[in-house]
């Protein structure tokens, strides 16, 4: 793998990890991005920014483990799971030593949907603006903070 791919991989971790720690709803999607993956209903695309944070963050999650960070209920959550099975955007992982946990990770349309959702933020020219004026003001702030007070 590229440092660029290696990066992006990188990036698209960190966008799920920040998604799902806010709740942003982004309006503006194009065919193929995650909103549009299996349906529409915003439960389903806000669980599946979790499903993205703990497979970037585990490697895969647990129904359990839904339940606990977002807000929706085990019936919801399950309910979710399954469709996602039955369209397969998600798998089950095998061979876990737990039997009574059922781990499930994305298969790769999921996370090639994922992806393209993270391309289209990063050629998305306010998200580009955005980015580059939050890295502005971290690197002033560095710089403010290494700097000696002259008083």
């Amino acid at each position: 793998m590229s440092t660029h791919e290696l990066l992006f991989d990188q990036f698209c971790s960190i966008q799920a990890s920040f998604e799902s720690s806010r709740h942003i709803y982004r309006r503006e999607h194009a065919p193929g991005q995650v909103r549009r993956f299996f349906n529409t209903r915003f439960t389903s695309f806000e669980l599946r920014r979790y499903m993205m944070h703990l497979y970037f963050s585990n490697g895969s999650f647990t129904i359990s483990e839904l339940v606990k960070v977002s807000d929706f209920s085990r019936p919801t959550v399950n309910s979710t799971i399954h469709d996602a099975l039955e369209l397969r955007y998600i798998e089950e992982v095998k061979g876990k030593p737990d039997k009574r946990r059922n781990n499930y990770r994305p298969t790769k349309p999921m996370l090639d949907a994922w992806r393209n959702y993270c391309n289209a933020l990063i050629e998305n020219p306010k998200f580009s603006h955005s980015l580059r004026l939050a890295q502005t003001i971290m690197l002033m702030r560095e710089t403010e903070i290494k700097q000696p007070n002259n008083m």
